[in-house]
């Protein structure tokens, strides 16, 4: 239609965009069936959008199905396999979230570790998740814990 109408021929933005707007107005099954009918190469990158609004409207059953079509095509993208995990932890599915991290771990895909800062009169102080190696790393534990109890 668009390439009929306006002379232009639809690119994976031009989807993606679709499927995020049908995705954000939680016309899920909507947008699977869009997907599913695509005639252009769009890698992973629907299937991602559609697994995230999946995740958002709670639709635990559709997101299964999204974040397998994402493994099947070898997702690297550590963000989907947690979100994908997480999915099977709402549904219950246990051994699915192993299967899954155990996926992860096998295709070499790596989570970014959090990352924070904060600016203090004597400086701005970067944590990273394991990162043993700030200078007051036994202050900072110990206050963690009071403040914790």
């Amino acid at each position: 239609m668009m390439s009929d109408k306006f002379g232009n021929v639809p690119r994976v933005e031009h989807y993606a965009r679709m499927v995020d707007m049908l995705g954000r107005a939680g016309k899920l099954h909507e947008a699977r069936e869009f997907i599913e009918s695509a005639t252009i190469d769009h890698g992973m990158c629907l299937w991602r959008i559609l697994l995230s609004a999946c995740r958002n409207f709670r639709n635990y059953e559709l997101g299964a199905y999204a974040g397998e079509k994402l493994m099947e095509l070898g997702s690297q993208e550590s963000s989907a396999y947690v979100l994908f995990s997480s999915i099977y932890v709402a549904l219950g599915r246990l051994e699915d979230v192993e299967r899954v991290r155990g996926m992860m771990r096998l295709r070499g895909v790596n989570k970014e570790p959090g990352c924070s800062w904060i600016e203090l009169k004597d400086g701005v102080h970067v944590f990273v998740v394991g990162d043993k190696m700030h200078p007051k790393i036994k202050v900072i534990h110990e206050e963690l814990r009071i403040l914790s109890k």
